[in-house]
């Protein structure tokens, strides 16, 4: 069996003893070096080649984050995991926008150190493997430029384009805020990306109030209402220079970061970047604001699906049987997939009165898992790369499974139930 080869970097020996002897009973792991501060990290990563570096974060001569980000631009096939005795969340965010994969407070047990490291290894295995990896996307040519190229070579046929299918808009919405609509849609790109290998966008179009970028921490304040304003004519080109590729292998194009910038994005703007998209992408998946305006009507018209959110709690059920019959009224039925978060929470209303209220079935159930989520989003990471082995990462991956595949229930029978009689719906 081949044994996850890790270094261990703080400035304190008995620490780094403790720490090897932690791990001297992790049969699938091996210690292969050492170091005292992030300097002599470095100048042994090379020679050492480990696959994971847990590295403390105060260290003399070179910090633990400074060493981090060298690290993953010297060595990207190493994974660091980042250990200190500060829990809060602003050291948090560094280490993760350093390139951390990990983050762990002291002390350490050693099932939790396994646990990550085995982790984190595996995640890296995974973006290594020429299974998984994603090359960046070749800029696609307009038709007009491939028509001159054409010429040029004095071809008198016209330009074909390599043949692929336009990629799918799957529409995450919600009748109600505070559902978990949008970390529906991170987990739910991801899980595209990583398990089934496709290509995937992810847009906020919650576009006063987009959460994405704040809960994928991103950096770079490349978002939509630059991306209108930077030009008359969106072109693909345009659009490549404004979407931000995350580790996980998504592309993001977060909202405008100040709510009165929404004015900028139009209906126009709306289909024309989804319909670029389209051409580049397996899947665009957007997370939209709660609510029915124009750019929200433009994105739902031009979805393949629309996953609608719910929770078990009375006055989200009665906004999602509003929406429900205003997405009726649009002809979007055969769009439509509700999907049932925190569905191991019990309030009161049992999945069978749901669907009877509802008039239609629960496509997917997405299990209740607070303390992975608040986690994930304090570290800046889908819950589904932090938490991978959790069972709402499975639920995420099964839901992008079932949406690749196109399996689909049926839906309800339209009988009397609790949901009915409350709301007389």
């Amino acid at each position: 069996m081949e044994k996850i080869k890790i270094m261990i970097v703080d400035d304190i020996p008995q620490t780094r003893k403790d720490l090897i002897r932690l791990l001297y009973f992790e049969e699938d792991m091996k210690v292969v070096g050492e170091a005292e501060n992030g300097q002599e990290a470095l100048e042994k990563m090379g020679e050492l080649q480990p696959d994971v570096v847990l590295m403390d974060i105060n260290m003399p001569q070179m910090d633990g984050i400074t060493a981090t980000e060298k690290a993953c631009q010297l060595f990207p096939q190493v994974a660091v995991v980042i250990i200190s005795i500060q829990g809060e969340s602003e050291y948090l965010k560094k280490a993760m926008v350093a390139g951390a994969r990990d983050y762990l407070v002291k002390p350490l047990s050693s099932d939790e150190m396994g646990l990550t490291i085995r982790t984190v290894y595996k995640q890296q295995q995974l973006r290594r493997s020429s299974q998984y990896e994603i090359e960046p996307l070749p800029p696609l040519l307009r038709h007009d430029q491939a028509e001159a190229e054409k010429r040029a070579e004095g071809s008198t046929k016209p330009a074909i384009a390599e043949e692929k299918s336009d990629g799918k808009v799957v529409v995450v919405f919600a009748g109600k805020g505070g559902c978990g609509k949008t970390t529906i849609a991170i987990n739910l790109a991801v899980a595209l990306a990583q398990n089934q290998k496709k290509r995937v966008a992810l847009v906020d179009y919650d576009l006063q109030f987009g959460d994405i970028a704040v809960m994928l921490n991103l950096s770079d304040g490349h978002n939509l209402s630059q991306l209108v304003q930077s030009t008359e004519s969106i072109t693909e080109a345009d659009l490549a220079g404004y979407l931000i590729r995350h580790f996980s292998g998504i592309d993001i194009l977060p909202a405008p970061l100040f709510p009165q910038d929404a004015e900028y994005v139009t209906t126009e703007h709306a289909d024309n970047i989804l319909q670029l998209l389209k051409l580049q992408y397996d899947y665009i998946i957007v997370d939209t604001a709660s609510l029915f305006n124009d750019v929200n009507l433009q994105v739902l018209e031009l979805a393949e699906q629309i996953m609608l959110v719910v929770t078990r709690d009375i006055p989200t059920i009665k906004n999602a049987k509003t929406s429900l019959n205003i997405l009726e009224t649009l002809n979007y039925r055969d769009k439509i997939r509700v999907v049932l978060n925190r569905s191991n929470q019990d309030l009161g209303v049992e999945v069978p009165d749901l669907e009877t209220g509802l008039e239609i079935t629960v496509s997917h159930q997405i299990t209740s898992d607070e303390k992975a989520v608040i986690s994930a989003i304090n570290k800046g990471a889908p819950v589904t790369v932090s938490h991978a082995a959790a069972e709402i990462s499975k639920d995420f991956r099964r839901l992008g499974e079932r949406l690749v595949n196109g399996q689909r229930l049926g839906g309800a029978e339209k009988q009397k139930g609790i949901i009915t009689r409350i709301f007389s719906l």
